[in-house]
């Protein structure tokens, strides 16, 4: 996985394995968007991601692009 590619799926909902096989499924976002300043966790740290649920609450850890293990793509239409 390249930063590049991972970078094309933000704000899009998707499934990721982690390095630990941990499973988190939700919508892609990177550290330091706007919308998350009032929360430094996800505001200062640069190039983190993390994935969050419809309400943009967080249901992640934050992970660099190299822990990342498997990623796929769920549809919004079940």
């Amino acid at each position: 996985m390249t930063r590049s590619r991972l970078e094309e799926h933000l704000g899009e909902k998707v499934k990721i394995r982690l390095f630990d096989d941990s499973v988190y499924d939700g919508y892609l976002h990177k550290t330091g968007e706007v919308k998350f300043k009032n929360d430094p966790n996800l505001y200062i740290p640069r190039k983190l991601y993390f994935l969050t649920d419809e309400n943009n609450v967080c249901r992640s850890c934050l992970f660099r692009v190299s822990h990342i293990k498997g990623f796929q793509m769920l549809d919004l239409l079940y």
